[in-house]
């Protein structure tokens, strides 16, 4: 079978080089250079066409392949595939191979959900601050602090939590704003639980931080609510560091 003729751009020199690849990949793939069925380029065809090594195409490939873009088949080379309606597209794959993300995520959520957490002091309901006081208490009813692995339900917790706060500000472009990244969050959660479960005690550490953004929150300030909220985050990215440079398991609480 002859090999499918693409035009494919040189990749930037990087550090996530893994993904230019597979993003350049999926552009092909969603403007129909790429049709389902077809064979990729050989390997070394891809790598001098790309000035990459073979290394960082085979990582990108490993992306594509969870992602649902492609298949191999034994010995005849990767093949295009269209991921299915509802298949898992989570980010969680990309994350485990290209780290850099999940910082660019939470420098977004530095920015957005701070904000956020000031806003809510302004315009939540009585109603609404209850709701997030809520989350807190069935954290600790539910003796999540001393939860080893860190599960799902600690993390549905978390991401009602933060829907809340989001909700709180009544404004719907900001609302809007914030909502359109809930796909990537969602699909981060899986890889920073899994993380932050080697860090002891950092299940506790996170609810006392959602317990500082709800006291200001409900005693209306501002400036505190936006203080709690960067102190969680920076919590977020130096236990995320710590658990990517050095993971090794969490001992039992």
């Amino acid at each position: 079978m002859e090999e499918k003729q693409i035009s494919i751009s040189p990749i930037v020199k990087a550090p996530n080089i893994p993904t230019q690849v597979a993003e350049q990949i999926i552009d092909l793939i969603n403007r129909g250079s790429l049709k389902t069925g077809e064979r990729l380029p050989s390997e070394h065809r891809m790598t001098r066409m790309m000035g990459i090594s073979r290394i960082s195409l085979r990582e990108a490939m490993k992306l594509l392949e969870a992602k649902g873009y492609i298949e191999p088949r034994h010995k005849r080379g990767k093949f295009v595939r269209i991921p299915e309606e509802g298949e898992k597209t989570s980010i969680e794959d990309l994350l485990s191979v290209d780290h850099d993300k999940i910082w660019e995520l939470l420098c977004v959520r530095r920015i957005l959900d701070a904000k956020a957490a000031a806003l809510a002091c302004e315009c939540a309901t009585r109603e609404e601050k209850k709701a997030l006081r809520s989350f807190c208490v069935k954290a600790a009813q539910g003796n999540l602090a001393r939860q080893v692995p860190i599960g799902p339900e600690g993390g549905r917790l978390y991401a009602r939590f933060f829907d809340t706060l989001i909700e709180s500000t009544h404004n719907t472009i900001f609302i809007h704003l914030r909502k359109s990244i809930d796909t990537l969050l969602l699909g981060a959660f899986p890889f920073s639980r899994k993380k932050l479960s080697t860090i002891r005690g950092s299940a506790g550490r996170i609810i006392e931080q959602l317990g500082a953004i709800t006291d200001a929150v409900e005693r209306d300030d501002p400036q505190a609510a936006e203080t709690a909220l960067i102190a969680h985050i920076e919590y977020l990215e130096k236990s995320l560091k710590k658990a990517i440079d050095h993971p090794w398991p969490a001992p039992d609480e």
